[in-house]
């Protein structure tokens, strides 16, 4: 049987390999039988181009493909049903219900980003509905679940901290929204507000009925940090849950890149930087680290300038960190380039010269479209190599 191109939903993580495994140029690189250990690695591999002497029927495999949905599409929906849970659970009360709802919306979240992990992140710098308090916490579960997939976290485990991570600002929505277009200092009484709010959050949710331990621990201890400095009982080392430290340094994340009214979101290059470079004040090196590897140098979403003057979105990261794939946007000149051809940065033509501020964003870009996978797609790719 000749040798073909191995797609997505072929060969799965943790499964035994269907045959051997060889690379563009026929050389062997993984024996049948093998395990690869996580879906990351798996996508890696896919990206570089991997080829085998396998059998599969794409219409009856049952195998989920990414290009089946718009991953994109649905996290925005996912925002949308977030934000009414929250709404709706403090209007009612609700006790069962919520929790059920919220931990169904943790599995949808969890799914979503097993199918495309780069449009899931994507969406962490692109979608900017004006709920910021909902954009925040979800940006941070996105994070947070492709740190413990990384970290080999169970899916039911990663499941209860994703929906810690969804609630974890439950004790401060309707403030941390006023925060977010206010320019003036906080008062006294705002201060006091966040400070106490992981607290605030936990006993809110045990009161609608979260039975989880470790996801009213989680939501405590998000903002504990490891040289107790953190807030709110300036907790210290193994005091703090590994997925406290998880979620809080998703949501440290996600809050740097993320706009307000007294200042610009910062770069997702520099704000990755400056987590690497103050780890061990406070953070898990270790998990540090492995964040910086996960997200890549240009994570997915970010504006970049290429050597030929375009301005790219990043639409998907490669083996190597600094040679994403990225689709062109607007021309040289600043016109909009409205099919966003794919462009590999590894092409000297097409490497990145620099990360552009999200305000240089073409208005009314699609971002669902950034991310569909065509035929005509795949043929554009093959064609750059």
């Amino acid at each position: 049987m000749p040798m073909r191109r191995i797609e997505e939903g072929q060969i799965r993580a943790g499964t035994a390999l269907p045959c051997d495994i060889h690379d563009r140029a026929g050389r062997l690189m993984l024996r049948a039988g093998q395990i690869i250990p996580g879906d990351h690695q798996v996508a890696r591999l896919i990206e570089q181009g991997i080829y085998g002497d396998i059998e599969w029927d794409q219409e009856t495999s049952g195998t989920p493909r990414a290009d089946r949905v718009s991953v994109y599409a649905e996290l925005a929906r996912l925002r949308a049903a977030v934000a009414r849970e929250l709404d709706e659970a403090k209007a009612a009360g609700r006790t069962e219900a919520f929790h059920l709802a919220m931990a169904a919306h943790a599995g949808t979240l969890s799914d979503l980003c097993a199918l495309d992990a780069d449009a899931a992140l994507g969406s962490v710098l692109l979608q900017r509905e004006p709920d910021y308090s909902v954009r925040q916490v979800v940006n941070a579960a996105i994070v947070t679940e492709l740190l413990l997939v990384q970290r080999g976290v169970d899916a039911p485990t990663r499941r209860t901290v994703l929906a810690a991570a969804l609630t974890m600002n439950i004790g401060m929505r309707a403030l941390q929204n006023d925060l977010y277009s206010q320019a003036a200092p906080l008062t006294e009484e705002q201060k006091a507000a966040v400070l106490a709010h992981p607290v605030v959050g936990a006993e809110t949710l045990k009161a609608l009925g979260v039975p989880d331990a470790a996801w009213l621990s989680t939501v405590a201890q998000h903002h504990e940090l490891l040289d107790g400095t953190g807030y709110p009982g300036r907790l210290s080392g193994e005091q703090i849950s590994e997925f406290a430290q998880v979620v809080g340094l998703a949501d440290r994340y996600c809050a740097m890149i993320s706009e307000r009214a007294y200042r610009p979101g910062t770069p997702p290059n520099a704000a990755l930087r400056e987590i690497f470079l103050t780890q061990g004040k406070g953070l898990d090196p270790v998990l540090a680290a492995q964040m910086v590897k996960e997200l890549g140098i240009y994570p997915p979403g970010a504006l970049v300038q290429l050597a030929n003057g375009e301005s790219a979105v990043v639409v998907k990261r490669t083996l190597n960190s600094s040679q994403p794939i990225v689709r062109a946007v607007l021309s040289g000149a600043g016109l909009r380039l409205p099919a966003a051809p794919k462009r590999r940065t590894s092409h000297p033509s097409f490497a990145i010269a620099q990360v552009l501020p999200y305000a240089r964003m073409p208005a009314n870009l699609d971002g669902a479209a950034l991310w569909a996978t065509t035929a005509t797609d795949e043929l554009g790719e093959q064609a750059a190599e």
